[in-house]
């Protein structure tokens, strides 16, 4: 397979990501929206544990655990800066 090939998927793969990830922000944003109607608290380390502990099972090469590890927290901070 060529270069621009490869580069293409990986674009394929970006346009994805970005359509998923402005789904999940909407949803983050309702959340926030119900946390601030129930007076609840933004952080919840205990869900945060719960869902990268989630994740982890998801990810079949569990050597690249840190990776996903490190993008699903920046997922999640970023998450709480939306939902104030």
């Amino acid at each position: 397979m060529k270069i621009e090939e490869l580069r293409q998927r990986i674009n394929d793969i970006d346009q994805e990501l970005v359509r998923l990830l402005e789904l999940r922000f909407q949803v983050v944003k309702e959340i926030g929206a119900y946390k601030k109607e129930h007076n609840l608290p933004i952080l919840d380390e205990k869900r945060e544990k719960e869902v990268l502990a989630m994740r982890k099972q998801q990810v079949l090469n569990k050597e690249d655990w840190p990776h996903y590890e490190h993008l699903f927290k920046e997922i999640m901070k970023v998450s709480k800066k939306l939902e104030v």
